[in-house]
């Protein structure tokens, strides 16, 4: 009696535990589900804000870019650039010297591509950028690009139009490149100094600049004075003489217009002594692309020239 008596209670006991045990499962499983069911929730409503967060962040990129082609539209330039929608920025330039961007574009083209090897690889600068128009047409061809320029609105506009055409290789530097001092770690492959020389006070200085910072390839466009000296100037005695290497025009600037230098005094040098400058600032190879009838007027009557130098 006493062990079948002892025995039943055990088996209640084991009986009531089981149950207890069942029931706390179901109740944890019960839990674990709705944790889990909150959290489905909460993971798709963050999904769904996600999503929100980068509709709203596409339609306000295109919003601003949108408004970036608004203003790139509602200002005048002084190049013709080719917009994403298909249409092309109005300019004020006279349609008879716009030609003058295309050869110049041309020559760039040419010479990259006959001259330079691998420029993908390479880096380029182009002194006096303006409004971008020459450090576009590098950052096609080179891996980066950064472009000095004086004019605070010039810059800017670079900055917009370079944004809106998607560009992403080309940096803007504002600086003074009459007084700007040589520095190792500006150097790049490629020089571009198109439009600068006959704006100077000091273009002795920019040349110098622009050959110390070029490891190989320059390309100057200016320009030129028609006048010519050759001969001998006296040195101190009248036996002691110098040759005359060549020579600079003295000519009022426009520095308070956006294509002028920095000063309202030019000298505007002669073929000559650009040639004689590039030499004897370190290009082995120096030569004047010739002209072709398809170029600006300038360049077929050698006012104006494009000059390539290499060092070896």
């Amino acid at each position: 009696m006493d062990s079948v008596t002892q025995a039943v209670p055990q088996a209640s006991s084991s009986k009531i535990a089981c149950q207890c045990s069942r029931v706390a499962t179901t109740t944890a499983l019960t839990r674990r589900s709705t944790i889990a069911l909150i959290v489905g929730l909460g993971n798709r409503a963050s999904v769904r804000r996600t999503e929100a967060m980068r509709t709203m962040r596409g339609q306000q990129m295109i919003d601003t870019s949108a408004e970036k082609l608004a203003k790139v539209k509602g200002r005048t330039w002084f190049y013709k650039f080719d917009l994403p929608d298909g249409s092309c920025t109005s300019t004020d330039y006279p349609a008879d010297i716009l030609p003058i961007h295309l050869s110049r574009r041309d020559k760039l083209t040419q010479i990259i591509r006959d001259h330079v090897e691998s420029p993908r690889d390479l880096t380029a600068v182009d002194f006096a950028s303006h409004e971008g128009y020459y450090s576009i047409e590098l950052s096609r061809h080179f891996k980066s690009v950064r472009g000095y320029e004086y004019r605070d609105e010039s810059l800017a506009a670079a900055r917009l139009i370079t944004d809106v055409l998607g560009v992403r290789n080309v940096e803007y530097v504002k600086a003074d490149l009459q007084k700007m001092e040589f520095d190792q770690g500006l150097m790049a492959d490629f020089i571009l100094v198109y439009g600068l020389i006959y704006h100077l006070e000091n273009p002795v200085h920019a040349i110098r600049l622009a050959s110390q910072i070029c490891r190989k390839h320059i390309l100057v466009e200016t320009q030129v004075s028609p006048y010519n000296i050759s001969g001998m100037v006296e040195d101190g005695h009248y036996m002691s003489l110098r040759r005359i290497e060549g020579v600079f025009s003295l000519s009022p600037d426009y520095s308070h217009h956006r294509e002028g230098g920095s000063t309202d005094i030019a000298l505007v040098p002669s073929l000559d002594s650009l040639l004689y400058l590039l030499k004897n600032f370190g290009f082995s190879e120096v030569s004047v692309l010739p002209s072709s009838p398809n170029d600006y007027e300038q360049f077929r009557r050698g006012s104006r020239v494009i000059v390539y130098g290499k060092k070896t």
